[in-house]
């Protein structure tokens, strides 16, 4: 039997495959043996990029030693039933924190009390070393904090509206002066960060003819138009392909280097290690490890989750 097998995620095309066809824009770009082509290679050959410039896009990753005393937020001990169980975490203004862990250990948890979307039994939230009371993601938003849920289809894009509908949503009290928002000044903020975000779509373009990665920025965006000092990212490339998983990449770090405090919830052990400055292992609702991204491996993050879950 012969098999077309269709997917984005390397791993299962070497596994599965023994050749490759290469589409980019509606177009044939290459058909050849998977034995002997190196990821960079297909990469280059997804992206229209040489093996150098795919090499420098995916080294020379954002690392450094966060120097501030005081986390721009933190959460200590935060408690919720049995999904959280005396949680700590914290970021510092330009830090990656990363988190890791199985489905169900608590990681999205962990994001969602901090943004206010999940009400906590016990613990507290700082922000600048202040307590807030996050009742509502309201509260974390004037706090200064956004949030990228999970699921962009049910928790993040409003279907049957525009790009520039979705684009502008966190920003309309800016564009809006007694009750009334500003057409120009919108159009002129959506031209301006499609143009940045590299979004492939038209303003007034129903948001669920978008492809995932633009569905995707156009969220990214909408938290960018906004303005935030800290940025939580649960699962921010799910579902999306490697041209846009490399211009999100490269924009959190950008962030990053700007000074905004992020943190990432990902299901992809070797996307946390590749993005963050600091890396937080979770399992049943509690944290196992904080250490240096530089100090762990992807085998040593799965052992302390294995244990964290045999425990």
């Amino acid at each position: 039997m012969a098999v077309v097998y269709i997917s984005h995620r390397f791993d299962e095309l070497y596994a599965v495959c023994d050749h490759v066809t290469v589409l980019r824009d509606g177009r044939l770009v290459a058909a050849r043996p998977l034995a002997g082509l190196g990821r960079l290679d297909l990469v280059g050959l997804m992206l229209g990029k040489s093996f150098d410039e795919v090499r420098r896009g995916t080294t020379g990753l954002h690392r450094h030693a966060a120097t501030d005393a005081v986390p721009i937020v933190r959460g200590t001990d935060l408690r919720r039933g049995r999904k959280l169980n005396g949680v700590t975490v914290e970021a510092r203004r330009g830090e990656i924190v990363g988190i890791a862990g199985l489905l169900g250990s608590g990681r999205s948890e962990t994001a969602r009390a901090l943004f206010g979307l999940d009400e906590i039994d016990s613990g507290e939230v700082r922000f600048d070393g202040k307590a807030v009371a996050l009742r509502s993601p309201r509260d974390a938003i004037a706090a200064g904090m956004a949030f990228l849920a999970e699921d962009r289809k049910a928790e993040g894009i409003i279907p049957g509206l525009s790009v520039r509908e979705n684009l502008t949503l966190a920003a309309l009290p800016l564009l809006t002066r007694m009750g009334i928002v500003s057409g120009t000044r919108q159009r002129e903020l959506v031209n301006r960060f499609m143009t940045r975000m590299r979004i492939k779509a038209s303003p007034e373009q129903d948001i669920r003819e978008l492809s995932g990665g633009n569905q995707q920025k156009v969220l990214l965006a909408r938290w960018l138009v906004h303005g935030c000092r800290v940025l939580l990212l649960d699962e921010p490339t799910r579902g999306v392909d490697v041209g846009a998983r490399t211009e999100i990449y490269a924009l959190i770090r950008r962030l990053a280097d700007a000074g905004t405090a992020i943190v990432v919830v990902s299901s992809e052990i070797e996307e946390v290690l590749g993005l963050s400055d600091r890396v937080m292992v979770i399992a049943e609702g509690r944290v196992l490890q904080t250490t240096a991204a530089t100090d762990i491996t992807e085998h040593g993050v799965l052992d302390l989750i294995m244990e964290g879950v045999a425990a």
